[in-house]
């Protein structure tokens, strides 16, 4: 038996109530406070958006890249349905609430954002440089400052299902004329829609985006048309624009029965069933249009005479910017810096097909589609769509008002004309550089 002297056994007694008192007291200290240092080594980035089909893209793929990259940061993904954006996140920007870095919208919201100081302005931020003059405007303050790092753009035009071209002997048509003759043609047959467009009024965003802004330019001579309307020399109810207006009337006649119930997403069905022979929609459709092995292709608008150089629209889709409220604001300019990288640009164009990188960066595209819809651009006049800047901000705005006037002509017997004469009427008591051309 071994012998433990007195001293020994004190020494015992007291390690032992030691480890006791030191265990019981641990139960009363919060864990909050015994893992200060490890919640101080991590900053969580909260990212707004209303792109809520990106989720499994951004959770699966962008935050693993970016969070391996930077093992001190957690980013959090919390979009907002698209309907809704705009008006909640005005109210968390408000209240202090919003997340710390902002998907920014092109021209309207945004600027108004920038007015009211909401966001930080991302002059010198490192990679900007990888950015155009152009590709920045729309998320720029009247001084050219940007506030918000270019994303994505997109384009509109005409998906056609090759098997339904093959059957009927058609090519897609080169110029306005050829297009309404193909559309007779596909209506004479009689066993499909010859042009699938949305038509409910809640839907009729796509009505100018996909439809006037479309046909628009080969009219209105592309930005110069903007740029003649934003500065009040020219009127709505001059030629070109009533033309513009023609242009998008002359579908009319060929479009689904019961087109003013239409929905987006009904127009969008009516082409994937095969029961629509051409569909207006946008490159960003791609995957839910033209999965792989589906017969699908694309075209742009129709120039409006032969021998015309073709125009291709450009929509700025979106942006990111930082939250002047956000208390982690170098952290979140770390973000929008991966956000200009090469990197960051090839993860999106594969990652979102038909969401077209704005950076300079020279990028490959895997879905075929896509290509396709990007080399609509080759040799085309690239322009902006008009109205979206300087006419767009307040209540009454050029996107409000028009889109009400195209669904009055698209769903009634109003005309061109009565379109035009509707929308300049409107337009010149709202905003000041129209306001002589009553």
């Amino acid at each position: 038996m071994v012998q433990t002297n007195y001293c020994d056994w004190v020494k015992m007694k007291i390690k032992k109530v030691s480890l006791v008192f030191a265990m019981s007291i641990s139960l009363f200290i919060p864990g909050s406070l015994l893992a200060t240092s490890a919640v101080a080594a991590t900053t969580t980035l909260t990212i707004e958006s209303w792109r809520t089909d990106d989720s499994a893209f951004w959770k699966n793929t962008l935050i693993p890249m970016y969070e391996k990259a930077h093992p001190g940061v957690k980013i959090l993904w919390a979009p907002t349905s698209a309907n809704e954006y705009d008006s909640s996140l005005g109210i968390r920007i408000k209240g202090k609430t919003a997340g710390d870095v902002i998907m920014c919208r092109p021209y309207g919201t945004t600027k108004t954002f920038i007015k009211n100081k909401n966001l930080i302005p991302l002059t010198g931020l490192p990679g900007l440089s990888n950015f155009t003059t152009q590709s920045e405007q729309s998320w720029a303050d009247a001084s050219g400052v940007p506030y918000c790092v270019p994303a994505a753009s997109v384009g509109a035009g005409f998906y056609y299902n090759k098997d339904i071209f093959k059957k009927l002997n058609l090519i897609p048509p080169k110029t306005q004329a050829e297009l309404i003759a193909l559309l007779d043609k596909i209506k004479k047959d009689g066993k499909y829609t010859p042009i699938a467009l949305a038509g409910t009024s809640a839907d009729s965003w796509a009505l100018d985006q996909m439809g006037l802004e479309l046909v628009g330019p080969y009219y209105w001579k592309g930005d110069a048309g903007g740029v003649a309307l934003d500065n009040g020399t020219r009127k709505a109810t001059d030629p070109e624009y009533v033309a513009a207006f023609s242009a998008l009337a002359s579908w009319k006649p060929y479009l689904s029965k019961g087109f003013s119930t239409n929905s987006y997403t009904d127009a969008e069905q009516l082409f994937i069933l095969g029961r629509a022979a051409i569909l207006v929609d946008g490159s960003w459709s791609v995957k839910e249009i033209a999965p792989p092995g589906k017969n699908v292709g694309v075209f742009g608008a129709p120039v409006a005479k032969a021998g015309d150089k073709p125009y291709v629209q450009v929509l700025a889709d979106h942006g990111f910017g930082i939250n002047s409220a956000s208390p982690n604001q170098a952290e979140a300019k770390k973000l929008l810096t991966w956000f200009t990288t090469k990197e960051f640009a090839q993860a999106y164009a594969n990652g979102l097909p038909g969401f077209f990188p704005l950076s300079t960066e020279k990028i490959s595209i895997d879905n075929p589609m896509a290509q396709a819809w990007l080399d609509l651009r080759n040799g085309a006049i690239v322009d902006a769509p008009i109205g979206m800047d300087k006419m767009n901000t307040g209540t009454p705005n050029f996107f409000s008002v028009m889109t009400n006037e195209l669904n009055k002509m698209m769903t009634t017997k109003l005309t061109p004309e009565q379109t035009a004469a509707e929308f300049q009427k409107s337009l010149s008591t709202w905003y000041p550089p129209q306001a002589k051309n009553k």
